[in-house]
């Protein structure tokens, strides 16, 4: 071969070496590195449903691994599937870590303060408390509106205002600190009854008047219909509870983080109960749901 010749080769050589070394950075850089499969679980209601969605499609649009479980159950149940290793990430309201989780008794005054004290708490164990959502979604009481009228009702403390009055709510709700037992204890609501109805059932039991009222979420879909009326917590009884993605230290990598901090930030009070009022009223399904907010918000 003469040197001429040789001396293409080389150059041909050498551009095809840089031409390669430019395409794998640019693939380098429009996704994630390989890693542990991200497996997210979701509690067992249809705002979770929801986020579970919301978090899972805005990883896999980025290129991640990710196994979604919907519907793992409260947050006792989901607390253990995240320290198992059944899950390693979930949405989770700031109130219940603090509460439910941790059982803390004297609390911050804050909203800030309690997500600081969260972040501390599950630090201990692992666990990374990513940032809050501007959104909060906190237990609630709930009447019928011709009954708050009737019996002049505003706070939970006005309950005593009724005679045999009753409160309907999921099973695990009747003895936390943060709910039927809180509640009790605070506003002295010594002669309330106590009725276990399953999650999805409570507003019609309320609207058939087998209980006076119920527990409900603030983002609940069926308020915005004018039909009940909410109660007021002075007291705080049912805490503060803005959500925040918990997720195992294992798998919080900067780029996994960026994708999860990015989807709470767009979280305001108006979109989830959009989302909410979507899914619960308008029939549609939480992943359709999700995917349209995600991708109106850039997210996908």
């Amino acid at each position: 071969m003469s040197r001429k010749k040789w001396r293409s080769v080389m150059i041909v050589g050498i551009l095809a070496a840089l031409t390669a070394a430019l395409i794998s950075s640019a693939t380098a850089g429009a996704a994630p590195k390989a890693g542990p499969t991200v497996i997210v679980g979701s509690k067992n209601f249809t705002e979770e449903y929801i986020l579970g969605e919301l978090y899972s499609q805005a990883l896999k649009a980025k290129g991640f691994s990710v196994k979604y479980k919907q519907s793992i159950g409260a947050t006792e149940v989901i607390d253990t599937a995240l320290t198992s290793g059944k899950i390693n990430i979930y949405p989770e309201y700031v109130g219940e870590i603090d509460q439910t989780v941790f059982h803390q008794k004297t609390l911050p005054k804050t909203a800030k303060g309690w997500w600081q004290l969260a972040v501390r708490l599950h630090a201990k164990r692992g666990i990374t408390v990513l940032n809050p959502t501007p959104f909060f979604d906190v237990d609630a009481i709930a009447v019928r509106k011709a009954d708050a009228t009737k019996y002049g009702l505003k706070t939970v403390a006005d309950l005593k205002k009724v005679p045999n009055a009753s409160v309907g709510a999921r099973p695990e709700f009747k003895n936390r600190e943060e709910g039927f037992k809180g509640m009790v204890d605070t506003y002295h609501l010594t002669k309330i009854k106590y009725v276990s109805i399953p999650n999805g059932l409570t507003y019609q039991a309320l609207d058939q008047k087998k209980v006076f009222a119920i527990n409900v979420f603030s983002t609940d879909a069926p308020l915005s219909t004018g039909k009940y009326v909410v109660l007021k917590d002075p007291k705080l009884v049912f805490g503060v509870q803005n959500v925040a993605v918990v997720i195992k230290k294992s798998i919080a990598t900067p780029d996994v983080l960026k994708v999860l901090n990015a989807v709470s930030a767009k979280l305001s009070q108006n979109a989830i109960v959009a989302m909410n009022v979507a899914t619960q009223l308008n029939k549609k399904t939480p992943s359709s749901v999700a995917h349209a907010f995600l991708q109106a918000n850039g997210l996908l």
